[in-house]
């Protein structure tokens, strides 16, 4: 019978492979927190009167979710690269549809493209852009932690 050491150094690979994707995790939670925070900041820079009660109600519950995946994913909740999936891609997906399409339903969007596209700067794309990459991030981070969790 011949012993195989290849076992202990698969299971360290494999821890190797977690931690780092637990870490990449936590990073990317703290950019989407930061991205989002600019792109907050651009929202009261810009006015209330910017953007409907409707889109500030959809920015409010997305400001909850991130937080909420945030503090999953920093205090290391089991469920947290779930949270990171479904909030990182949930939010890039919303922000293209609230700023980045034509205006189809005004109520429910604040385009960047179509008029009257109140105060837009270039601090508003720049804040738009970190928040969405951030939230992509989060999400394949997510994705990954997902893979290489322990069962």
């Amino acid at each position: 019978m011949s012993t195989s050491t290849a076992g202990p150094e698969v299971a360290a690979s494999d821890r190797s492979k977690q931690l780092h994707a637990q870490r990449q995790l936590r990073w990317t939670a703290i950019a989407l927190a930061v991205g989002f925070g600019l792109h907050a900041v651009d929202h009261v820079r810009r006015g209330m009167s910017a953007a409907t009660m409707l889109v500030m109600i959809g920015g409010g519950t997305e400001a909850v979710s991130i937080a909420i995946a945030v503090v999953m994913v920093l205090a290391r909740h089991k469920w947290a690269a779930q949270a990171a999936i479904v909030v990182g891609f949930g939010s890039a997906l919303a922000s293209t549809y609230g700023h980045l399409l034509p205006t189809f339903l005004p109520g429910f969007q604040d385009s960047f493209i179509s008029l009257p596209h109140t105060g837009v700067t270039w601090f508003s794309w720049v804040s738009l852009a970190a928040a969405m990459a951030a939230g992509i991030l989060f999400g394949l981070a997510g994705i990954r932690a997902a893979r290489n969790s322990e069962p």
